[in-house]
């Protein structure tokens, strides 16, 4: 009986309807950064740490290490990078007292791939990761958090978007991996739900307080992912005002206010002098450059170039710039060295360190780059490109050679002209790849997994993601970019509710390019969106003969159904989905509440802990278990669960009234009675946590107190009309 308008919903396994689809990019502005005021304070870390040109010792296995990820962050958007309007004082600092990488170079011009390669040193054809929502990074893969781990470090990661929700891979090797996204669902398309930086910022902030506190000897590896200057650009205030022609650079300036007060933070904790501190971008954004708006799409070097710092007075020299390209895969091996921890096992992550005094470690290596988003979403050509030198080679179904050198604007293609130089940069790459795609770490259809599919009703299942006619040529991207940003366009109109401006779009580029998947799939999610559920299903369908192993397609078309009222539907495809992905939790979560519904508890119940073993730290998923295993009438389990779900989150509002409402039940009115009172302490409009309190006082003989309740319920206009109704009942009664 939680209120809408605004508020967290509990989502109600029992119920069998899922949580809405994600709607709009959540934006919560409760912790804005208090004005400037704090940030100007944190000029912090830094003072008094310049003069250590030379570092005086190699620094000690107990160093921390904090890791700064900054996404869709252009190096040439900070001061010190050469931006002149830039607000970055704090990252500038940083830089200069530290050791800024003039050219790092992304391998993907997309979230998960990119970071995948951070964290392992590996190439995506190599580890497997080549887009983001439907690649895992596989469980044999070393990481820097699990090498850290296993030398003793206490590991910690704040990730600020679903794109890197724990079920993607990175987790492994983090004692914390806080993803929670105060839940909300992500957009049926993009998949971009995310929490603002200052929040993440904040859950790390509790998270260093308690490491502090605790005073347990070993050192920490904490990683912290921002993902604001990603589209649309909605800077909070004073960075709205203060960039309100170029929105994409307050959200820069509004991140490195965040970096600034984790890093005072660090100060005041006692932690600054021995922590190693990296800070370093996963891609670019184009804005407009060879016309697209965005990334993903195009391996320009706008997309690609990334800032790349670290500082640790003593340990690297201050005000040192490396002026060779180096590539994200070498992130990892460097921070280990430092470290002096062992090693990843890589063919080609190299360690920086020599570079950091001036000594080449050897030949510097090619730098590759890939998208396969064209592939995979448009049925276009896939990019890859290779830099080795001056001179990059993009291959394309029309072929891109630049001089960097001459032409770092990347304007004038070489390819016809340097035939030799071409040629050798080609067989570079085929070196690269192996000449072929490599690995791809996506849902596996093996022969039992196509039986099952055949047996619900599927056929051809077996083709590989992305697949299209052989027949038909591939396009270039470049050539269709414009295409592609009116995609992007329609696809925000579906996200802010504005269909009508979305649906037209997508039907002129279907008449257009009738295979593309993507404007498939942002068409059923407008459908959707509008209540149209046959319709949304017909078109998550068509993209799934374009797409065959999506299990978000099936599971899309599973709500559908829900919505429609047809649970046998619903079941089948939510089915389909963890046939191509057992992990895949949130169809579990549908299957348990279309059962529950039903009264199937046993079943339900089965689905609901599969899910809970599968991500065990989301206490929403335990919320879900604990419903309908009170519903089953088994209040020990529902009660475990709910303090389990309180143990990961004590502040977590729905499993305290969920609980409060158990505790009622089983005559603990007292238990109640705090966990209720406690949760509306946490959100005062929770209109179930009221009404289950009035209940309780009522109860107690503390009549007076259940009226003001009831009262306040009644008399809210913005109460649910049922709960309106009950409360009125519940005040006539006690009059």
């Amino acid at each position: 009986m939680s209120r809408g308008k605004g508020r967290n919903r509990a989502r109600t396994a029992g119920a069998g309807t899922p949580a809405e689809p994600r709607r709009s990019r959540a934006r919560p502005w409760l912790f804005a950064l208090a004005a400037a005021v704090a940030i100007a304070a944190t000029t912090l870390m830094l003072r008094g740490r310049r003069g250590a040109e030379t570092p005086a010792a190699a620094p000690r296995i107990r160093d921390n290490l904090l890791l700064i990820t900054l996404d869709t962050t252009r190096a040439d958007r900070l001061g010190v990078y050469g931006s002149a309007r830039a607000r970055t004082r704090h990252l500038d600092r940083l830089a200069a007292e530290g050791v800024r990488f003039d050219t790092a170079l992304s391998p993907a011009p997309i979230t998960l791939p990119a970071h995948a390669s951070m964290f392992t040193g590996l190439l995506p054809p190599e580890h497997g990761v080549r887009n983001n929502g439907n690649f895992y990074l596989g469980e044999r893969f070393a990481t820097l958090a699990t090498v850290l781990h296993g030398q003793g470090y206490r590991t910690a990661a704040f990730v600020s978007s679903f794109i890197l929700d724990r079920r993607y891979g990175l987790a492994r090797g983090f004692d914390t991996y806080d993803d929670q996204l105060e839940g909300a669902q992500p957009q049926v398309v993009s998949l971009e739900a995310e929490r603002r930086g200052d929040r993440t910022a904040l859950a790390l902030g509790a998270w260093l307080d308690g490491h502090a506190a605790a005073r347990t000897g070993s050192p920490f590896f904490a990683w912290l992912h921002l993902y604001d200057p990603h589209e649309p650009y909605r800077p909070p205030r004073p960075f709205r005002d203060l960039f309100a022609d170029s929105p994409y650079d307050g959200e820069v300036a509004f991140d490195d206010a965040i970096v600034a007060s984790v890093l005072d933070r660090l100060g005041r904790l006692g932690l600054r002098d021995s922590t190693l501190v990296a800070v370093v971008g996963d891609h670019g954004e184009s804005l407009g450059e060879h016309g697209e708006e965005t990334h993903s799409m195009l391996l320009y070097e706008g997309a690609l170039r990334v800032p790349f710092i670290l500082w640790r007075p003593g340990v690297v020299p201050a005000g040192a710039v490396v002026r060779e390209p180096v590539r994200l895969t070498d992130l990892a091996a460097t921070l280990l060295e430092l470290l002096q921890a062992p090693p990843l096992p890589t063919p080609h992550g190299r360690s920086l360190v020599p570079l950091l005094h001036g000594r080449p470690p050897g030949p510097a290596p090619p730098v590759y780059a890939e998208t396969l988003l064209p592939q995979f979403y448009m049925n276009w050509a896939p990019l890859t490109s290779l830099r080795d030198g001056r001179f990059k080679l993009i291959e394309a179904p029309r072929p891109e050679l630049y001089d960097l050198e001459r032409d770092p604007a990347e304007e004038r293609n070489l390819f016809d002209g340097e035939p030799q130089k071409a040629r050798a940069l080609r067989e570079g790459l085929q070196r690269v790849t192996g000449n072929g795609r490599g690995s791809m770490s996506v849902g596996t259809l093996d022969r039992e997994a196509m039986e099952k599919l055949a047996a619900l009703g599927y056929v051809g299942a077996g083709v590989e993601p992305g697949a299209a006619d052989p027949a038909r040529a591939r396009v270039d991207p470049k050539d269709m970019i414009a295409v592609f940003n009116r995609l992007r366009r329609a696809n925000s109109a579906v996200r802010d509710r504005r269909f009508a401006d979305a649906l037209p779009i997508l039907r002129q580029v279907l008449k257009e390019d009738p295979q593309n998947a993507f404007a498939r799939l942002v068409l059923g999610s407008a459908y959707m969106g509008m209540e149209r559920y046959a319709e949304a299903a017909e078109w998550f369908r068509r993209y799934l003969e374009l797409v065959p192993t999506s299990a978000y397609a099936h599971h899309w078309i599973a709500i559908c159904h829900l919505r429609r009222g047809d649970r046998d539907a619903a079941l089948r495809e939510a089915e389909a989905a963890l046939v191509i992905d057992p992990r895949f939790s949130d169809a579990r979560v549908l299957r348990g509440g279309v059962l529950a519904a039903r009264g199937d508890h046993t079943g339900a119940i089965a689905e609901l802990r599969r899910a809970v073993e599968t991500d065990p730290a989301k206490p929403v998923l335990r919320l879900d278990l604990a419903k309908v295993l009170g519903e089953a009438g088994r209040g020990d389990e529902a009660r475990a669960e709910y303090e389990a779900a309180l143990r990961m989150k004590p502040d977590y509002a729905p499993a305290l009234v969920g609980l409060g409402a158990l505790q009622a039940q089983q005559g603990d009115l007292d238990g109640a009675l705090r966990s209720l009172t406690r949760a509306l302490e946490i959100n005062a409009e929770d209109d179930e946590a009221r009404f289950n309190r009035a209940r309780v006082l009522e109860r107690t003989g503390r009549a007076a107190e259940a009226m003001a309740d009831y009262r306040r319920l009644a008399e809210d206009p913005e109460t649910p009309a049922a709960v309106r109704s009950a409360a009125r009942k519940r005040l006539s009664a006690l009059r």
